[in-house]
């Protein structure tokens, strides 16, 4: 089965998921089948590809080990797709649709994180979202480097200029602490939804102002 179609699979199956356990095992297999599309891609003939092909295997898969400390390992996931992973397919619509499931299972662990009940469900979460985070990092650097193999500029998701999507700044700012620890409240904990250069824009507004 081509990438693109396991892709599109793995982000309904994500947003299907209902129950903490079966949220982790999504976020895991996520992160399997993106080590899987990074191994495919690490065969390429294209040295910058292929490097940084495995540079996302490798980040993908210290991802799928940090989603592995559930705290409940009981719910089972059917099928494994980076099993099923069959051919690449055409990279760039492969590249642009993980790169909307890493930014979706980092977004869902997030949610996870804020409310956990636990300290081990909340430390799952949060290294799930670093590691996450890194393989993003990468997945947007493939994309450039696909996007100049075909002598186009690398464009970011969302219209962002290009400039900025090869900064790596994060979309997401997130105050957590772990449940019981002393700091912030839990309207304090609530993520912080800002797009980066979103703060200077406002300020050069009321400047002009």
């Amino acid at each position: 089965m081509e990438a693109l179609r396991l892709i599109k699979t793995a982000r309904y199956a994500l947003t299907e998921a209902r129950h903490v356990p079966d949220v982790l095992a999504e976020a895991r297999q996520a992160a399997l089948l993106t080590e899987a599309v990074g191994a495919r891609l690490a065969e390429s003939e294209d040295e910058e590809l292929s490097g940084l092909g495995q540079q996302l295997s490798e980040a993908a898969a210290h991802a799928a080990v940090c989603l592995d400390r559930s705290v409940a390992k009981a719910s089972l996931v059917s099928g494994g797709r980076a099993g099923r992973l069959a051919e690449l397919g055409e990279p760039e619509p492969a590249l642009e649709a993980l790169d909307e499931l890493l930014r979706e299972v980092g977004e869902t662990l997030v949610v996870l994180a804020c409310g956990a009940e636990t300290e081990s469900l909340y430390w799952t979460c949060i290294d799930g979202v670093d590691a996450v985070s890194e393989c993003k990092d990468v997945a947007v650097r493939l994309r450039g480097a696909v996007g100049r193999g075909r002598g186009a500029e690398p464009t970011a998701l969302g219209g962002a200029e290009p400039e900025r999507a090869g900064r790596g700044s994060p979309l997401l700012v997130v105050r957590l602490g772990p449940p019981g620890a002393d700091g912030p409240t839990a309207k304090e904990r609530v993520p912080d939804y800002r797009v980066p250069g979103a703060a200077e824009a406002s300020e050069a507004s009321v400047a002009a102002g």
